[in-house]
């Protein structure tokens, strides 16, 4: 039976935009291609779509960041998310039960009353809550774990593999076609623009191509003859056993570097990360990883003791030193774009694809993705934000 929104048919010899990779970045950026009226679009993917970081993630959703760049970027992310169900007509379990950034000392409180103080500036809706309110909200956190936190009301997370179809099957509607199983062996470029694409299934023509390859990104910008300055990272997660409901928002570990939430089943899902992390581009998960996240949660959450777990996975990211994503035109390469460098590109994804497609269409930027351009990685003008749970690849370095 064939899969809803995958080709049936071979590659074609001509599109008018290529994106390379289909995961939630590619497969929605091509159904907002589409919907602008760019109807000749072809998603490449080397396996099936989903099958990198898109369908490994924690799968939490949030606009409640310290910097103006990304609070702005995800707060439009955000709005896409409360009606993006309706719009993809198919349900992606999005559950709006709010988000908790937990600040467990006194520095990490004093970074969430900046935030909050950002957030009003900027129209975000951010509680700051004192570490009494925090253990009222969420009665199961361990009180000397608690100096405070930073609730979002309307964040909350969404089942991965729903999204994933859900644009696919969209996109399909919309006349884009997504081939799985089809690698990129080259990129063809002629007189400092891109002319074509080379695939294990054939050779395309086309004037556009978007690197949206997740953590293959920087071995993707190569074959144009793009240089990215990113390092490639390998994250693991873990799911228990479904549990009696104690945990309704999503929750951010500021200190702790960790991210978890409890699904609408009762499993608890989560994941930290090491101060020190080094680069790492296989999916094989360690015991380092899940004794830091185990000792890490049971210390937050001391229900979780003896409590027994089902699965645990990695993924893989390709970062950038401030660990931003990089959104825009590739300057060495016309017709070459780059959405890729994500760490928080589940999240994401909606706002970013609405932007990056009228970027394509219309020919101008949005100010919402200005700041995220590769140019920043080149001069050193890097995002500050301080409230991301995972460690900078700087300090692998």
């Amino acid at each position: 039976m064939a899969v809803p929104g995958i080709a049936r048919g071979p590659l074609r010899p001509r599109y008018d935009a290529v994106i390379i990779g289909g995961g939630l970045q590619g497969v929605a950026l091509a159904y907002e291609l589409a919907r602008k009226g760019m109807r000749d679009v072809c998603v490449v993917e080397a396996s099936y779509p989903g099958a990198g970081a898109s369908g490994r993630n924690g799968e939490l959703i949030r606009s409640a960041f310290s910097s103006p760049e990304w609070a702005t970027l995800f707060e439009i992310s955000l709005r896409k998310w409360h009606t993006l169900s309706a719009e993809l007509d198919v349900n992606v379990l999005f559950t709006p039960a709010g988000y908790l950034v937990l600040a467990s000392t006194e520095a990490d409180f004093r970074r969430c009353r900046l935030a909050a103080e950002r957030h009003r500036q900027l129209g975000i809706r951010t509680d700051l809550l004192d570490a009494r309110s925090v253990c009222q909200a969420v009665p199961a956190l361990n009180p000397d774990r608690v100096a405070g936190g930073l609730f979002q009301r309307d964040g909350g997370f969404a089942h991965h593999d729903a999204v994933v179809w859900g644009y696919v099957r969209a996109a399909a509607w919309q006349g884009v076609e997504v081939h799985p199983f089809t690698t990129v062996t080259g990129i063809r470029v002629e007189g400092g623009r891109v002319t074509g694409v080379e695939t294990t299934c054939g050779t395309i023509s086309t004037p556009m191509v978007v690197d949206a390859a997740g953590g293959q990104a920087r071995e993707v910008a190569a074959l144009a003859g793009v240089a990215l300055p990113t390092r490639t990272l390998r994250l693991e997660a873990f799911v228990t056993e479904a549990l009696r409901p104690f945990l309704r928002p999503g929750v951010a570990l500021l200190s702790l570097l960790g991210y978890c939430h409890q699904t609408t089943r009762g499993e608890f899902v989560g994941g930290t990360e090491q101060r020190i992390m080094e680069p790492e581009d296989s999916l094989r998960t360690t015991l380092v990883g899940l004794r830091d996240a185990c000792q890490k949660f049971v210390d937050v959450f001391p229900l979780l003791a003896g409590v027994r777990l089902i699965r645990q996975w990695a993924g893989v990211v390709d970062l950038t030193p401030d660990l931003a994503p990089v959104l825009g035109p590739a300057p060495e390469v016309e017709g070459f774009w780059l959405d890729c460098g994500w760490i928080y590109g589940f999240m994401g994804a909606p706002g970013a694809a609405l932007l990056l497609a009228r970027a394509i269409v219309d020919g101008r930027m949005p100010a919402p993705l200005a700041p995220f351009t590769v140019e920043r990685l080149y001069t050193g003008r890097l995002i500050k934000e301080a409230s991301l749970v995972v460690a900078s690849p700087e300090s692998a370095a």
